[in-house]
């Protein structure tokens, strides 16, 4: 199981992609430095997934991946939890879910974010670049590669990992530490793959005659909707949020 573009016709899907952009960078910024409890955040991430259900959002390979990350909210989770007069359940939590939070707006915006969509947001990101010099073209394109190779990374970590396993290789067991040096096999044969399909993907993009420095057109423009203005909301909603705590404390 792979996180990917899930084509769809809900809320979320018919959103601008610079709306999509926002809405998921502030998300992130939330989850990252917000002060909240673990009930308020839980209550967040609840009804977020919530209006990727109504909006027809394919959530099971986002939920699948989630174990990927297990040991690294485990590992947290105990970090944050222990404090000078014991463990802290509520820290822990808290900690868990914002980085189960960052996880599951990264998932959802990929999932509702077709490839011209995501070109078309960091092209519009990186292009003030431009001004000072900087290739924003060049720039949206590796940003966009990089999220879309990531889970195929992952998959096929996933694939030399139950290979070794099958021939004997010892992977598991030992410890954090011994698991650790037991993955390091695993990365001379992941950057192999990943040199190879980096090859692969710039001869393909040759071989139809994409040039980054022309003048390109497009095949799908994106305006600007209703539901759009609607949605710029939250991530006004959720700035205001963050800034709520110094306001409070200045007046």
């Amino acid at each position: 199981m792979q996180i990917s573009y899930k084509p769809g016709s809900g809320a979320l899907y018919r959103l601008h992609p610079m709306v999509k952009g926002a809405i998921a960078f502030s998300a992130i910024v939330f989850f990252s430095v917000n002060t909240l409890g673990f009930s308020m955040m839980t209550a967040i991430i609840a009804f977020m997934l919530l209006c990727c259900w109504f909006s027809g959002v394919e959530l099971s390979d986002i939920f699948m991946s989630v174990r990927r990350i297990l040991l690294l909210l485990i590992i947290v989770g105990l970090i944050q939890g222990f404090a000078a007069d014991g463990f802290n359940v509520a820290a822990a939590g808290a900690a868990m879910m914002r980085i189960l939070g960052v996880f599951l707006v990264a998932g959802v915006y990929v999932t509702v974010s077709s490839q011209s969509e995501l070109t078309f947001f960091w092209e519009s990101c990186f292009r003030p670049l431009g001004l000072i010099g900087l290739p924003a073209r060049e720039l949206a394109l590796v940003m966009v590669i990089a999220v879309r190779f990531f889970p195929v990374i992952l998959s096929e970590i996933d694939r030399i990992r139950m290979a070794q396993i099958a021939r004997g290789a010892r992977l598991d067991g030992g410890g954090i530490l011994a698991s650790a040096a037991a993955l390091m096999p695993l990365m001379i044969p992941t950057l192999t793959q990943a040199i190879i399909r980096a090859g692969e993907l710039s001869l393909a993009m040759e071989a139809r005659g994409y040039r980054v420095t022309a003048q390109r057109s497009r095949y799908q423009r994106f305006r600007f909707g209703i539901i759009d203005i609607f949605a710029v909301l939250i991530p006004v909603l959720l700035f205001a949020l963050l800034l709520k705590p110094f306001f409070a404390g200045t007046f």
